[in-house]
């Protein structure tokens, strides 16, 4: 099992990568499709953060939700750090797909140009 190519610019961290070159079936539902989370990356210069999902979990007829958020800084008292952390639970872009290349073009389309959303 491979993880699924992308091309994404420097400046970018991956958080979570559950995200692999396959499309799911009935074998791999459980496995490559059953996580809450496939992908996290975020970029902390520019704020923002991408979460993909495939929705419901496991479900051969699910899709992929790809979805941006804002970050903002907040300080966490126990760490006596700030962290980047969402700025709301709402997402400022929300883009779903059964189809894995659809989802590949639109994350390089956003890391590669994350302001024009």
């Amino acid at each position: 099992m491979k993880l699924q190519a992308l091309r994404i610019p420097s400046g970018w961290k991956v958080n979570w990568n559950m995200f692999y070159e396959q499309d799911i079936n009935e074998e791999n539902r459980l496995y490559e499709f059953s996580s809450s989370t496939l992908l996290s990356i975020t970029n902390t210069q520019i704020n923002r953060c991408i979460e993909l999902i495939w929705y419901p979990k496991g479900d051969l007829n699910g899709k992929y939700i790809l979805e941006v958020f804002n970050l903002v800084g907040r300080y966490n008292t126990k760490k006596k750090t700030v962290e980047k952390v969402p700025e709301t639970l709402e997402s400022v872009l929300t883009f779903e797909s059964k189809n894995r290349q659809e989802i590949v073009n639109k994350i390089e389309a956003i890391t590669l140009k994350p302001h024009k959303l």
